[in-house]
């Protein structure tokens, strides 16, 4: 053996030796330093659940995890839009916690607390525009401080801008914030935009009205006209807005139209939609956007959904460039069910949403095409999709004067309103909403075929959570006082 071998015993060479365990105090310095904190956080996956979590380890984690520059360096480091976290909706279900319906499981799944609609039993009048980039747009009731209110969810922050004049009938709205679709938003100023409505007289014509609100001067812009045909049912039928890569906002109107409004230009034009989605149904079709960031068309058929983009070289402006198949995604429909609603699009998850009668309302990622019931929903189920980075701090509210006294007591509200109720009769087959007035009529009918164990659930639910029509009764009977058997 040569003397620059190592000798190495019966058992091969001698192991390396372990370096010592870092000292308490050494621990201890590491998790004291806030960059160093800033860089394991940053690592974290951008998940829902990830920052509250990492909240709970200290007060110096809480601080570092929530702070606005964390925030903006977290979403910059992932390169990734914030997590869709669920849907807000204008359906009248009961209190101010029911406006909203959860897209993801636990322990994923955000608290119910911060999308609390800030406005106590008054919550009903307030009516959703928009959510984008963190932000809530909502309409206040009509009447002397007929406004809108800008309102982030996740801190509780709150503001609010009277009507610019004559806007009585609003019917669309965007708020847009002026960093981009790429960065935190929070510390940015915003802008509201708000569409609304007039005949004109003597003609087949309405005009188009639009007003841009900006946080940083606190004025409303002048006001910008475009005439448009008029529809009977232009009033009724409302979707969010779809905000395409160039900066400009489309809402889809009654009547094969399109209402386009350039955030840059200011300038407001109509559009015609595909010409063999003229004439379609209005919950039909909905606006969503292609790979490149541009403004694309989708209309639901009986088996699937056709996918349109803008084609400058086509005489009609639309060319089809995809058809997806919905087989395997929805529930088979039956006999007599109604076709497909499309409700909403989520612009950064490239994901619509689907009302289907035999399962309910369903979230589709159109690049994997993978599905997911959100829950039961209704045909015209008006959804406001929201995302947003939550970092458990969101309990901390900001309250205000439009907030409710908690001392004071709910009102009575009669059962034939809460039309929300639905359940799966023996067949297989979905029905609702119903008040639960109705339903108990029906339980004690001897010609209604429920037994022992008939179970419903609310319309922001799913099958899945449905309860025993008996427990249903008695939560309900609490919350609104008369019991259903003086109904």
């Amino acid at each position: 053996m040569s003397e620059s071998e190592p000798e190495h015993g019966p058992e091969g060479p001698e192991p390396e030796p372990i370096p010592p365990w870092p000292s308490p105090s050494s621990v201890s310095s590491v998790l004291e330093n806030d960059d160093l904190i800033t860089v394991i956080l940053r690592h974290l996956p951008p998940r829902p659940s990830s920052l509250p979590r990492a909240s709970l380890v200290c007060k110096r984690w809480r601080s570092s995890a929530t702070s606005e520059s964390f925030l903006r360096d977290f979403r910059a480091f992932h390169r990734a839009a914030p997590p869709l976290l669920g849907l807000f909706h204008n359906s009248y279900l009961g209190g101010p916690d029911r406006r909203f319906v959860a897209a993801v499981d636990p322990p994923d799944r955000v608290p119910a607390s911060p999308f609390r609609v800030p406005f106590g039993r008054d919550h009903r009048r307030w009516r959703f525009l928009d959510c984008r980039h963190g932000r809530a747009l909502l309409l206040g009731p009509a009447g002397p401080r007929h406004e809108v209110l800008v309102w982030d969810p996740m801190t509780g922050e709150r503001r609010r801008a009277p009507l610019p004049p004559d806007a009585a009938d609003v019917r669309h709205g965007a708020v847009l914030c002026s960093c981009g679709h790429e960065r935190d938003c929070r510390s940015s100023h915003f802008q509201v935009v708000l569409v609304w409505f007039k005949l004109l007289p003597s003609t087949h014509h309405r005009r188009a009205l639009a007003a841009v609100y900006s946080s940083e001067s606190g004025t409303w812009s002048p006001i910008i006209t475009v005439q448009v045909p008029f529809m009977a049912a232009a009033g009724i039928a409302t979707k969010p807005g779809t905000l395409a890569g160039n900066g400009a906002v489309y809402w889809l109107l009654p009547g094969s139209r399109i209402l386009e409004f350039d955030a840059v230009t200011r300038n407001l034009a109509a559009i015609s939609v595909p010409a063999c989605a003229a004439g379609c149904l209005y919950w039909q079709c909905q606006l969503v956007l292609t790979e490149a960031k541009e403004l694309g068309f989708a209309m639901a058929t009986e088996v699937g959904i056709m996918l349109w983009k803008r084609d400058s070289e086509n005489a009609c402006g639309w060319s089809m460039y995809r058809s997806v198949q919905l087989d395997g995604r929805l529930p088979p429909r039956k006999p007599m069910q109604e076709q497909a609603s499309l409700l909403g699009f989520h612009e950064e998850g490239n994901a619509i949403f689907v009302w289907a009668e035999a399962g309910g309302v369903f979230m589709i990622q159109l690049e994997s095409m993978q599905s997911r019931l959100l829950c039961q929903g209704v045909r015209h189920f008006e959804i406001y999709p929201f995302a947003g980075f939550y970092t458990g701090d969101a309990t901390a509210r900001a309250h205000g004067d439009d907030d409710v006294d908690a001392r004071r007591p709910m009102p009575r509200l009669s059962m034939d309103t809460l039309n929300m109720w639905h359940y799966e009769d023996p067949q297989g087959d979905l029905h609702g909403p119903y008040p639960m007035v109705m339903l108990w009529r029906w339980s004690i009918d001897p010609g209604f075929v429920a037994g022992e164990d008939f179970r419903v659930w609310r319309t922001d639910e799913t099958k899945e959570q449905a309860v025993l029509l008996t427990d249903a009764m008695r939560t309900t009977a609490q919350l609104l006082g008369p019991s259903l058997e003086q109904s």
